[in-house]
């Protein structure tokens, strides 16, 4: 049986033309800067395992990433990853990744496939604070598929860990989640 490291294939692996080759023949199709077999299903955890190659083993997945990896969102042009404030990283693996420094609670934080990603809830607060401020419907469509993959039922959670430590643009946040109230009820 494959393990999780060896259910993607990078240019470590092949050379990238042959990679080339083989999605060109259906034999392959790509994930981040991966490559997974046709048979292998596109889930989380091809996609956490996919997205982690591309930065530090500390790296946490967060934001778009995160929203991508639970299959609610495609995926982002630049991947989106955190490090703990004193993790001391600074080098970015790929062009493809946004890394920032940051503080983060354990429980907002689990693994999928033995790569940390931020929880569905927390994923959630972050795109409903940092998402531009004239986005339209698509964020609270996003928020609603997220909270909904979380199995939360209402807002409620995600309003709190809005007020919670650092308030900015947490008004911007609330009211976001006032919206995605409305759409988890018709669910």
């Amino acid at each position: 049986m494959m393990n999780q490291g060896e259910r993607t294939l990078t240019v470590n692996d092949l050379p990238l033309a042959e990679l080339c080759g083989a999605r060109l023949d259906g034999q392959v199709f790509q994930l981040a800067d991966s490559w997974c077999v046709i048979d292998e299903i596109d889930g989380c955890s091809n996609r956490a395992v996919s997205a982690s190659r591309l930065v530090p083993p500390r790296a946490i997945a967060e934001r778009l990433t995160t929203a991508w990896i639970y299959g609610v969102a495609p995926e982002p042009l630049r991947h989106q990853f955190c490090v703990l404030i004193g993790a001391r990283t600074t080098a970015v693996w790929s062009p493809r990744v946004q890394l920032r420094e940051i503080v983060r609670s354990p429980e907002d934080v689990h693994s999928i496939a033995g790569v940390r990603v931020t929880t569905p809830l927390r994923t959630a607060v972050d795109l409903a604070r940092y998402w531009s401020p004239t986005a339209g419907p698509e964020i609270i469509a996003l928020l609603t598929r997220l909270l909904h993959c979380g199995g939360y039922p209402d807002v409620d959670a995600a309003v709190r860990l809005c007020q919670r430590g650092s308030p900015a643009f947490s008004v911007i946040a609330v009211a976001r989640f006032a919206a995605v109230n409305e759409a988890l009820r018709a669910l």
